[in-house]
């Protein structure tokens, strides 16, 4: 899959810029990311993760709003990130990584998700929101 595949599929959508919404966006991944690190002070290690991925999930939608772009998948924002802003290639593969780990701890079998990896979730996400909060 790649982008024209998403805008063909209507997996992302051309829409009015969205100001509004876009700031809206930014500070629900602040909130997405407070709860992964309340969720990390209690040791629940998985629900942090799912949490920090939201968190940039919800950064990176920001650009969309503001680019005037709806989603529908999560692999379509990955994709959308990597094709119009090559300066954010890594932070579109650190959401992709993330949005694997989010797949694995919701939809798996077996517990992969420690304290660790817990621990470095939260701090690319916080330093995912800090960039994306320079680009808007």
């Amino acid at each position: 899959m790649n982008i024209d595949d998403c805008f063909m599929e209507g997996l992302l959508k051309k829409i009015r810029p969205q100001l509004e919404t876009a700031k809206k966006e930014i500070e629900n991944a602040k909130k997405h990311l407070d709860k992964a690190r309340k969720n990390e002070d209690m040791g629940i290690h998985d629900i942090a993760v799912i949490a920090a991925y939201t968190s940039m999930f919800h950064a990176a939608r920001t650009i969309l709003y503001r680019d005037g772009i709806k989603e529908r998948s999560h692999i379509c924002i990955v994709l959308y990130l990597k094709a119009k802003y090559p300066e954010l290639q890594e932070q579109a593969r650190i959401l992709d990584t993330y949005r694997r780990f989010r797949h694995t701890a919701l939809y798996g079998i077996e517990d992969i998700i420690d304290k660790v990896e817990a621990e470095t979730s939260i701090q690319l996400a916080n330093e995912f929101i800090k960039i994306i909060e320079k680009k808007i």
